[in-house]
């Protein structure tokens, strides 16, 4: 360590001549950070209750009765009804927005999906010969059984 590091670490001169009160300093820090924390967390604990007693006072004032309760759930069963039906509402626009997004839309992406689906087209028109060729093999050279199987 050097000495210039030393001086800093220990207090300099002054914490080599009294060590008590260079130690005294230390401890005096420290106990001040160690009171900020507590502050802090302090503060954070009572916001935290805050919170509960707001939460609480809601549900408190809520009605728990059966009539109550009822209430409540006619109420989400309406909210639900409203959901399903604008969900409904949408998925029955779909297929009509797609078309007219396509009549308004530029030649190119039009142009771009004609080409798409010829290249899908093609590909699924060269499959079934594949298909059949295994199928006419089959047909032709029946697959042979060990005579194990046969007994």
């Amino acid at each position: 360590m050097k000495a210039s590091t030393a001086r800093k670490v220990n207090g300099g001169a002054e914490g080599r001549r009294n060590p008590i009160a260079a130690v005294q300093g230390r401890i005096d820090a420290l106990e001040g950070e160690a009171r900020g924390r507590l502050l802090r967390v302090l503060g954070a604990g009572e916001e935290a209750l805050h919170d509960l007693d707001l939460a609480l006072e809601r549900v408190s004032r809520e009605d728990w009765s059966t009539r109550g309760m009822r209430r409540h759930l006619d109420e989400l069963r309406a909210r639900a009804e409203n959901l399903r039906a604008a969900a409904l509402r949408r998925v029955a626009e779909m297929p009509g927005e797609a078309v007219s997004r396509l009549a308004t839309g530029s030649r190119v992406p039009v142009r771009n999906l004609a080409r798409g689906l010829e290249r899908i087209a093609k590909r699924l028109e060269e499959r079934p010969p594949a298909i059949s060729v295994v199928a006419d093999r089959e047909e032709r050279e029946p697959p042979e059984v060990p005579s194990e199987h046969l007994e």
